[in-house]
């Protein structure tokens, strides 16, 4: 499979899950998975199933080559690719569909995009390697990041538990530069949590919309469900993932895809009936909200950014919640000189505005720049476009950035992760649909 055709097969899936909710067929190339394992272990029966999911129905088949139910004895790096290889291999010529690889290993995740996976799908949500949010960024892989706890403990508020991982997970995603448009979270039912746990993260999903990311849930045949029901797994499946979809889910994670497609048409069918539900708040913790540009063209782009994304996002009182595409833009100012890579992140802040700037420039010298000529080739930019509603006219520094709505190599990224935001009495979305053909100079690297 090409890069390109990888690409528009992830962007086909994420762009369709603004439109409505999707299966997730699981596959499991183990001998031990709970509820299919061996069953599918050889190449050429994992193939047979996974293109009968997608004529069933998935938008996407999960590929797992290492168990991760209760219990499970992990396996090394070299068997769970010898177990999924020979699979991704055969997908990619014979299934019209995209793949995720089911992994916590970033080898394993690397290989795996090499291969045509479009999605890594991490248990440990970018927390238990700590080379594989550079291994999603690198890759352009889209990513699902999984709530998880090494033990139960039914005394915690699970809910909270699992909102701040995923603030520290998309931290971790936005340091590496994993575009955010590519995340989903998984609150990671089954997971380290007490039945009555994993039953409050169902019920409550749509708090976890603040996040705007999509929410993925795996509920499958699981054991909570056996706990109420009996035996009947497949039926209380379906029930609960109703209510998973009516909750918030845009992706249900399954091994019964026919069935599941049924219970998906019926909800697609009726929630135009409903009520749209109210708008979600993002949290807010007292700290600034902060909007940054990054930019260069000197030297490895692409590299030189990721590196500037990591040393930003670990500077003490600057945390990033979210990444733009990287995009390839055309020089500004002067133009006799090579293409740019830019991009935006949002950030938390402790820093006032002063400190904050005096942190990015030195940044800036430490990764590289040096003095040189106003719009010349440079290493890196590291500007600050807003910070919260403050106005500043200050000779270092004006907020918000005065010619942020002149440039569209920092309005198009921006308005990819904050389209709603207002800056300057302008909402960002709405002005960057309004840029004329500078627009077409500014176009996704990856």
């Amino acid at each position: 499979m090409t890069g390109d055709r990888r690409a528009i097969l992830r962007d086909q899936f994420l762009s369709s899950l603004k439109k409505s909710s999707a299966l997730m067929g699981i596959l499991n190339v183990t001998p031990d998975s709970f509820s299919d394992g061996g069953r599918h272990f050889e190449a050429a029966a994992a193939v047979a199933r996974a293109k009968t999911m997608v004529a069933e129905g998935a938008a996407i088949v999960d590929v797992g080559g290492e168990s991760t139910r209760p219990g499970h004895t992990p396996v090394t790096e070299d068997e769970e690719l010898r177990r999924i290889v020979p699979v991704l291999e055969a997908l990619q010529r014979e299934v019209d569909a995209p793949v995720s690889v089911d992994t916590s290993k970033a080898a394993v995740a690397r290989e795996a995009a090499r291969l045509g996976a479009s999605v890594i799908n991490d248990v440990w949500g970018l927390r238990r390697d700590p080379g594989m949010a550079d291994a999603v960024a690198e890759t352009a892989s889209a990513v699902v990041v999984m709530h998880n706890r090494e033990s139960v403990d039914a005394a915690i508020d699970i809910l909270d538990d699992v909102e701040r991982a995923f603030e520290r997970s998309l931290s971790i995603a936005a340091r590496a530069g994993v575009a955010f448009g590519r995340i989903l979270l998984d609150p990671g039912v089954g997971f380290g949590k007490t039945p009555e746990q994993n039953y409050a993260c169902i019920w409550n999903l749509g708090r976890f919309r603040r996040f705007g990311c999509p929410i993925l849930v795996g509920l499958s045949r699981k054991s909570f469900i056996g706990r109420i029901v009996g035996d009947q797994r497949l039926v209380g499946t379906l029930a609960a993932d109703v209510i998973a979809l009516v909750r918030g889910a845009s992706v249900l994670r399954v091994h019964d895809v026919m069935e599941n497609r049924v219970a998906l048409d019926m909800v697609n069918a009726l929630s135009p009936s409903a009520e749209p539900p109210p708008p979600v708040e993002p949290g807010r913790d007292g700290r600034a909200s902060v909007v940054f540009a990054l930019g260069g063209n000197v030297g490895d782009k692409a590299g030189t950014l990721r590196r500037a994304l990591h040393a930003l996002g670990s500077e003490p009182g600057i945390e990033l919640t979210a990444v733009s595409r990287l995009y390839r833009t055309a020089p500004w100012g002067k133009t006799d000189q090579d293409w740019f890579v830019n991009a935006c992140a949002l950030a938390r802040i402790d820093l006032a505005p002063a400190a904050l700037l005096d942190r990015a420039k030195a940044l800036e010298v430490e990764l590289g720049r040096q003095p040189g000529e106003r719009w010349g080739p440079r290493v890196i930019d590291i500007d600050i476009i807003a910070y919260d509603d403050v106005a500043l006219a200050a000779p270092r520094l004006k907020l918000p950035h005065p010619e942020l709505f002149n440039r569209a190599f920092v309005l198009v990224p921006l308005a990819e992760i904050a389209p709603e935001r207002v800056i300057g009495g302008r909402r960002v979305g709405e002005a960057a649909a309004n840029l004329g053909p500078e627009a077409s100079d500014v176009v996704p690297l990856d």
